[in-house]
């Protein structure tokens, strides 16, 4: 299953590596059950909130850049991933026609297909790409090794990629028309990626906001958030953006592999699909 959008001349396809499920309680431990039967739209119905780890592969003019990876081959809980490269090869892209690959950050789910065994050793799965995230995100994460519920060989991974590997920060230009913007607090560097083309504008937020209900609900920080308080100073910055001008916002697992709108209603934030 995969989606295609158009920002300006900008050509998106969203497509999922996997999703894991979880009680909205627990994923959200501020929540109640009492709460969530106002926000049943966001459930299944076994009441799990579904969580889609969802990719997003930019073309602008001869670049395709692919932002966040799913989570590959890691065995964890409830989660499943390794779709990504099947999904891509239905669309006919081949791991050899990605220019650049940019992480919203290393949590496993986002970085899980960066690096893929291979007689013995991690390899880069996207041969010809640059790899890039933020310098904060590189630092936080490059002398971690044991890291709990991080399934995931990140040392493997840095060497893979470390002939390829190039920061970008705030304001940095991944290719024409798209630009990072910098949302942490989910972790230390998190950060967003704004598409901009033909006066029209999208956000995709990585993990900056988990699940539409955080709109309405602007107290609930979700489990993998590092600081909470500041990870909802960030949404609350790129929401108020979003708003202003109607741009479009998707985020790394928000449902249907879609892209909404920030709305208003009884004085309140909300979000709606296109």
């Amino acid at each position: 299953m995969a989606n295609r959008f158009t920002i300006g001349d900008l050509e998106v396809l969203v497509v999922s590596d996997g999703e894991a499920k979880a009680p909205g309680t627990v994923y959200f431990p501020a929540s109640t059950n009492e709460q969530w039967e106002r926000h049943k739209r966001w459930l299944d119905h076994e009441g799990n909130v579904v969580f889609p780890f969802t990719c997003f592969l930019i073309r602008s003019g001869d670049r395709r850049v692919l932002i966040d990876t799913g989570l590959g081959p890691a065995k964890m809980f409830v989660f499943t991933g390794g779709a990504l490269m099947d999904e891509l090869a239905s669309a006919g892209v081949k791991p050899e026609d990605i220019d650049t690959v940019f992480l919203t950050h290393l949590h496993v789910d986002h970085c899980g297909n960066v690096a893929l065994p291979s007689n013995g050793k991690m390899t880069a799965a996207f041969p010809n790409a640059t790899y890039r995230w933020t310098t904060a995100e590189h630092e936080f994460w490059k002398d971690k090794s044991d890291i709990p519920n991080q399934e995931i060989d990140l040392p493997g991974m840095f060497e893979a990629v470390a002939g390829r590997f190039e920061a970008a920060d705030d304001g940095a230009v991944i290719a024409p028309g798209i630009n990072v913007m910098s949302l942490p607090g989910h972790t230390p560097g998190h950060a967003g990626v704004i598409l901009s083309s033909g006066g029209q504008r999208a956000f995709v937020l990585g993990d900056a906001i988990s699940c539409p209900v955080q709109l309405e609900e602007t107290e609930w920080s979700g489990m993998g958030d590092m600081d909470p308080k500041l990870a909802r100073q960030s949404q609350e910055v790129v929401l108020r953006e979003a708003e202003g001008d109607n741009s479009l916002v998707g985020a790394a697992h928000f449902p249907g592999l879609t892209f909404g709108r920030v709305l208003r209603g009884d004085g309140r934030r909300y979000w709606e699909a296109s």
